[in-house]
């Protein structure tokens, strides 16, 4: 595959759970789609058009951004429990990873279904499949070069996926999220090492904290308890996620919900075609143990199956309808989701202290992880302004003394005809 060099923040997007991709912005010829259309209606109706368009658009967005929020929160806590009822009824962690992995060859299906009811210009699937492999890759190959390319983002799919579910056969389910909340600090530091991503303190101080709240986590039962090892492997696992993520930035860059829809699926081909033969090796070796096809909770798998399929299409496909913010905010409201859901299932009467604390020290990172780039120089601009009594930006303010200069000695309409136009 070829590398392209383009930059990618890491804050922009929300965090991969384990098992699951990275979600990613939204598609660049979407945006510029709408952007366009946007600026053209406000050009074409003036003053009116911008007003009643751009405001509705907005609030449009954020609208599907809380109920995209909220779904992508509720199908991550139930995925999570619900893969902890199948690990008591089933004991077979790849197995049950490699199962809902081959799901993924349904999101570019799914994809391609919101293509053919909101494009103006619908193209066959061939040929939709094509245009993202080639922006994907950045020229057109055959599909076997494409799965070829794709295999190693399949392998740490399936590894982050694993760790996971061995972490949730020692720890809670809110815990585990809080921990997988930590892939977005690694992320920044493999992005920050890697990829020579712009340095910012405030993201150094989020990457302190994120670990502050793992080693908390790790030590609330105890020195000699098995949530030391489900921590680390919960760590394991969002350090796979976040190296997925930075590899992903290096090879392709920007990606959209066309070549997310195209990856996902050609890494579900390649579980599908490659892990089958370690799932039967393990089986052989009595490292997992499977029952028959009468006796295996398929109900259960597919049910977590189709709950993580749910989850990656809203993260890799939501943000065509909505801000990025909202769907970092809908993972992250997933740890509380699953600590109540871990009260009602335990019925205990209360937390632990030491993972209250852990959790909102991590939470706090992880917001912090979410400020854009420039957010200091435009909160001391908006700041600036509003201590000299201006209520706009200053680079507007810029924009019209250079207009009022490039205009020159031009004269002011006098009083009397601004009076007869309003």
């Amino acid at each position: 595959m070829n590398k392209l060099t383009a930059k990618v923040a890491p804050s922009s997007s929300a965090v991969a759970p384990a098992a699951l991709s990275p979600p990613l912005s939204p598609d660049d010829a979407a945006t510029e789609d709408g952007t366009v259309s946007e600026m053209a209606g406000c050009e074409g109706g003036g003053a009116a058009g911008c007003s009643q368009r751009c405001p509705l658009a907005g609030i449009r967005r954020v609208a599907w951004g809380v109920l995209l929020g909220g779904a992508v929160a509720l199908t991550w806590t139930a995925s999570t429990h619900n893969a902890k009822l199948v690990l008591h009824r089933l004991h077979a962690p790849f197995f049950i990873t490699w199962f809902c992995s081959t799901w993924n060859l349904f999101v570019f299906p799914l994809y391609y279904l919101g293509h053919l009811i909101s494009a103006d210009q619908r193209q066959w699937p061939v040929t939709r499949f094509r245009a993202c492999s080639e922006a994907l890759v950045g020229e057109a190959v055959p599909l076997r070069t494409l799965l070829r390319g794709c295999a190693p983002f399949s392998a740490l799919w399936s590894l982050s996926g694993y760790l996971h579910l061995l972490a949730l056969c020692r720890i809670s389910g809110s815990d585990a999220s809080a921990v997988l909340c930590c892939s977005q600090a690694f992320s920044f530091l493999l992005s920050w090492v890697g990829l020579r991503e712009r340095f910012m303190g405030v993201r150094i101080v989020a990457a302190i904290l994120s670990i502050t709240g793992i080693v908390m986590m790790a030590y609330a039962d105890g020195f000699h308890s098995d949530s030391i090892t489900g921590v680390a492997l919960a760590v394991g696992s969002a350090s796979t996620s976040a190296l997925y993520k930075v590899l992903l930035k290096r090879k392709v860059g920007e990606v959209g919900p066309g070549v997310a829809g195209v990856l996902l699926s050609c890494v579900g081909m390649c579980s599908c075609a490659l892990h089958s033969w370690l799932c039967v090796l393990l089986y052989l070796t009595h490292v997992e143990y499977w029952p028959s096809s009468q006796h295996m909770p398929w109900d259960a798998l597919s049910t977590l199956a189709a709950l993580l399929l749910a989850f990656n299409v809203l993260v890799n496909l939501g943000g065509v309808l909505t801000y990025p913010a909202f769907i970092s905010l809908g993972v992250l409201l997933s740890v509380p989701a699953s600590t109540a859901v871990d009260l009602y299932l335990t019925e205990a009467s209360q937390l632990s202290q030491v993972r209250l604390a852990a959790a909102g020290i991590i939470g706090t990172g992880y917001l912090l992880l979410l400020l854009p780039e420039q957010w200091d120089d435009r909160a001391l601009r908006w700041l600036g302004g509003l201590w000299h009594g201006g209520w706009y930006d200053d680079s507007f303010a810029g924009e019209e003394i250079d207009n009022e200069e490039a205009i020159g000695a031009r004269p002011k309409p006098k009083t009397a005809n601004v009076t007869a136009l309003s």
